[in-house]
């Protein structure tokens, strides 16, 4: 008999991809729980549950989750780990499918999945692969390598307030960019294709792009007058990454910016998803040029480049 999803829990319903995958959810009609902390002052939109909760209580997580079809978490990166009980609680509640905080690399390419940008997510998976044995709940691992909102709004390789540009490896390396939309309209219809998308990666392809493109693209709104252009290779970009690591672990952004940064872009790290993803059994279409073009236009004609916090 296939799964039937329709009520949901959504974990991190704050952050930028929990918000976009939360109207997602509205609009495909299924009934949401958005889990909160108790010092939360988030609200949510008519029809949305709150529930708060403490990801270190495994009772208030279980107390939460019952009568969830499935749990969706978009918890940032300081929060990782805490997905483990969330886990527990979620197969103690016959949940049928979890998706975990993943939304980046391809958990199948091995050189990936061995940086230790991914220590905690590849952790949290192997968890969960283990946990689910001999149980009803199944899982997705939702993948679609760079964000494209995020590299154009916190200067992650291009500055178009500034009008400057770090280019690798030559700029035409092909990679999948994948706007925040793209990814929460992914996740519903992961939700909706049960079946198809259990116990796998499901890889989400929003358009090719290679950098010199993206210039391309920007430079058509600014004009090329002015700009700063600097080259790096990511082999070059991998050693000061590790270099960094060392020197200060503490320090997260300043090595695992760089670290992120070669996986997007270095063929080796598997981020170039036109060949293999999900969109067709999902029923997603590729983003057009000129969906591109118009996110591109509309941060070109602001002056103002928003600060780098971190993803969420």
């Amino acid at each position: 008999m296939a799964a039937i999803i329709k009520t949901v829990a959504l974990a991190g319903a704050n952050g930028a991809i929990g918000n976009a995958v939360l109207k997602q959810l509205i609009n495909a009609n299924f009934t949401v729980t958005a889990l909160t902390r108790p010092e939360s002052s988030s609200t949510f939109p008519p029809g949305v549950k709150v529930a708060k909760v403490d990801y270190n209580d495994i009772q208030s997580l279980t107390s939460a989750l019952k009568g969830q079809d499935a749990v969706v978490s978009t918890l940032g990166w300081a929060a990782i780990l805490s997905q483990k009980l969330l886990i527990d609680a979620a197969i103690s509640n016959g949940v049928k499918r979890i998706i975990p905080s993943e939304y980046g690399r391809d958990p199948e390419n091995v050189a990936s999945s061995s940086l230790p940008v991914f220590g905690y997510k590849v952790e949290v998976e192997q968890y969960l692969k283990q946990k689910i044995q001999g149980t009803s709940t199944t899982y997705s691992l939702v993948e679609n390598n760079e964000f494209f909102d995020w590299d154009l709004d916190f200067k992650f390789s291009v500055d178009i307030a500034a009008k400057k540009m770090e280019i690798f490896d030559g700029g035409d390396v092909s990679f999948t960019a994948t706007p925040l939309d793209f990814v929460a309209k992914g996740v519903v219809a992961v939700l909706q294709h049960p079946d198809e998308t259990a116990n796998r990666v499901v890889r989400l392809h929003g358009a090719s792009m290679t950098q010199n493109k993206l210039l391309n693209i920007i430079q058509g709104f600014t004009g090329k007058e002015g700009w700063q252009i600097s080259h790096a290779t990511t082999a070059d970009r991998e050693v000061e990454a590790y270099a960094l690591l060392q020197q200060d672990p503490s320090n997260l952004w300043a090595w695992a910016v760089p670290f992120l940064q070669i996986a997007l872009w270095a063929p080796k790290y598997g981020g170039d998803f036109s060949r293999r993803n999900d969109n067709e059994l999902l029923g997603l279409k590729e983003v057009s040029d000129s969906e591109i073009e118009e996110m591109v236009r509309s941060r070109a004609v602001s002056t103002k480049a928003k600060p780098w916090s971190g993803f969420n």
